[in-house]
């Protein structure tokens, strides 16, 4: 992706007023008949405000009559609040209008590769078919390896650009079509789990970040539900499911964004720091993670709820490390291998309702072949999970090759 210079701003100085423009001379030469006609004006305005006055004083007096009169009276048995009261809002609803067409009008900026609208910042999107399909052959890959007894599972989740940004500001690739390639350009039998139409649907709620490229555990859960449906699970309710949040969240587009001029980054995303929102699941479970830099696995909560500003999106699954295994009390049958991104953290937590035990892996830490353990521990399902983004890199396309090579 090209980095651009900032555009589409203004920071207000483009006007600058002029002392002294004013054509003083001029302005002395018409002084005197000005005051004249000043005064003739004066005595016609107050003339006009008297009689609106006047009329105005009359249309309330009516307004009064009609509206006492209209009341149901106490012998009529009908109480003043048995009738329905309509409150016309329309006037609030064009303001709210104008206010929201006010803002889909008005472009955004690019600052340091990072394009700015509506205090929000958005990555464009450069993907092309090619890298949809190595993506999609990698994936079919996974299938081959693992055979007919394992379902694999592919989700490629569009990013805020897409589902947020106005169609008008984004630049470069669709990302619809681009994981529509994906989805069409299997070589073996993975089952798509398409996400789009159920993001695009819930435009408008806080389902990604406003500083940061992922999306929100709102986000994830609305793609859950899609899972849930390919894979022919329950999907557990959000409010079934314990809720908390961690507020001051400043993620990586402010980062993104540092400069010599701004070196705390982008104002306008300095003043729109993000919540994380997590929700824990009540069925009984147990985790185990390999944190990066260790040498032994520790057991840890789920989510670490003691993570805090720019690492707050950190609290899912305690960031990005080669793996977190989880035992549940679930008694299905199944057990789930997810391969993931960072989209992948907030979606992880939702699975624990459904699986009796699930292995989170990140390509770009994990080492050995997670096909050998998938087959030597009874997997049954695999899911792939990575942004759109990601998925168009040759970097992806790497990290996943490298830990399903077949061993000798």
């Amino acid at each position: 992706m090209s980095r651009r210079s900032s555009y589409g701003y203004k920071s207000g100085r483009g006007y600058q007023s002029r002392p002294g423009g004013y054509q003083y001379g001029e302005y002395k030469r018409k002084r005197r008949r000005t005051q004249i006609t000043a005064a003739a004006a004066t005595v016609i305005t107050v003339i006009l405000l008297l009689i609106i006055a006047k009329f105005t004083i009359s249309l309330i007096h009516s307004a009064d009559t009609i509206q006492t009169t209209s009341q149901p009276s106490a012998a009529s048995g009908v109480s003043a609040e048995s009738v329905p009261q309509h409150t016309d809002t329309s006037e609030s609803s064009e303001e709210s209008s104008a206010a929201e067409i006010s803002v889909q009008s008005t472009p955004g900026y690019y600052d340091n590769g990072i394009y700015i609208w509506n205090r929000q910042g958005f990555e464009m999107f450069y993907g092309t078919n090619s890298s949809a399909k190595e993506y999609a052959e990698i994936i079919s890959e996974i299938k081959r390896q693992l055979g007919s007894e394992v379902s694999v599972y592919n989700l490629v989740a569009p990013t805020n650009t897409a589902v947020t940004l106005p169609a008008k500001y984004q630049e470069g690739s669709d990302q619809r079509r681009n994981i529509s390639t994906i989805y069409s350009s299997y070589t073996a039998d993975v089952i798509p789990v398409d996400v789009f139409d159920a993001e695009a649907a819930h435009r408008g709620e806080y389902t990604y970040f406003r500083t940061d490229t992922n999306w929100t555990a709102d986000g994830a859960y609305y793609a859950y539900e899609v899972f849930c449906k390919a894979a022919g699970i329950d999907c557990v309710p959000r409010d079934k499911l314990n809720r908390g949040e961690i507020t001051g969240f400043e993620g990586t587009l402010i980062t993104a964004t540092e400069s010599s001029e701004h070196p705390d980054g982008n104002k306008e995303l300095l003043d729109s720091t993000d919540t994380v929102v997590y929700y824990q699941p009540t069925i009984g479970h147990l985790c185990t993670l390999l944190e990066n830099g260790c040498d032994e696995e520790k057991q840890v909560p789920l989510i670490a709820t003691f993570a805090q500003g720019r690492y707050a999106y950190s609290a899912f699954l305690w960031g990005d490390n080669p793996y977190m295994k989880i035992k549940t009390t679930n008694k299905s049958g199944r057990k789930l291998c997810i391969i993931k991104d960072t989209y992948g953290n907030a979606f992880a937590p939702y699975t624990v309702t459904a699986f009796d035990e699930i292995f989170i892996v990140d390509p770009r830490y994990y080492e050995g072949s997670v096909i050998d353990f998938i087959k030597d521990n009874g997997y049954t399902d695999v899911l792939v999970i990575n942004s759109v983004a990601n998925a168009n890199t040759d970097v992806r396309a790497y990290e996943i090759q490298t830990i399903i090579n077949e061993t000798e």
